[in-house]
């Protein structure tokens, strides 16, 4: 009857420490997603050249796609916390409306951001979550074109994202999270078309960040 008794603890020990399937709870820790990430912006810009404001200037950004990594905790089944960056990719930067047809340059910057997420409770493999947090752009490199001695500062922004994961098993399966991060920058160096004078143009970049790929839990 004890060894019964004790066989049954066991068990019961046992399933309690076994990890949890994709169709139960999610098993807390850290976890990895890589994948590809697009870049899209949404931007705007207000310019001036020698200290007076380019009525109807604007920029455009080209859009980019590059590897994606995030590495991020599961501290329960509904509340994780994930830092997600990349390789730097390089966006060019053109001019609108009075600047069309003026190339301004190109800029290498990496988008990091760090997120808190809230893992909608559900049963099965599709797990969505939605998620707030911050973005920190940091400007690696700059390459001038119409615009010498080109520089764009570092900038800070929030950030609402939301996605799902679907879990192949309970430990591997794939994600996507679409990420809206809200950010501005301001980018200076003298244009060329216009003798050297000093430009200064304060640039709403608010990129819609996509990315998709392969989750491994550990």
């Amino acid at each position: 009857m004890q060894k019964r008794v004790a066989m049954t603890l066991v068990s019961a020990g046992l399933a309690m420490a076994a990890p949890a399937t994709a169709d139960g709870a999610r098993p807390n820790g850290w976890y990895l997603q890589a994948g590809l990430a697009h870049v899209g912006f949404d931007e705007g810009a207000s310019i001036a050249a020698g200290g007076s404001t380019i009525a109807g200037a604007s920029a455009t950004l080209s859009d980019n796609v590059t590897l994606g990594v995030g590495l991020g905790y599961r501290f329960s089944e509904t509340f994780s916390v994930i830092a997600i960056g990349g390789l730097p990719p390089t966006t060019t930067i053109r001019g609108t409306g009075p600047l069309s047809g003026v190339t301004v340059g190109k800029v290498t910057y990496g988008p990091l951001i760090v997120a808190a997420n809230y893992h909608i409770p559900t049963k099965g493999k599709f797990q969505p979550f939605v998620g707030a947090g911050i973005n920190y752009t940091m400007v690696f490199d700059t390459e001038d074109s119409g615009i010498t001695d080109l520089k764009a500062d570092n900038a800070f922004g929030g950030v609402l994202r939301v996605g799902f994961d679907y879990m192949v098993d309970d430990r591997d399966g794939f994600f996507f999270s679409a990420n809206k991060v809200f950010v501005n920058t301001t980018a200076t160096g003298n244009a060329v078309a216009l003798g050297g004078a000093p430009v200064e143009a304060k640039i709403d970049l608010n990129p819609l960040i996509l990315h998709a790929g392969w989750t491994r839990r550990f």
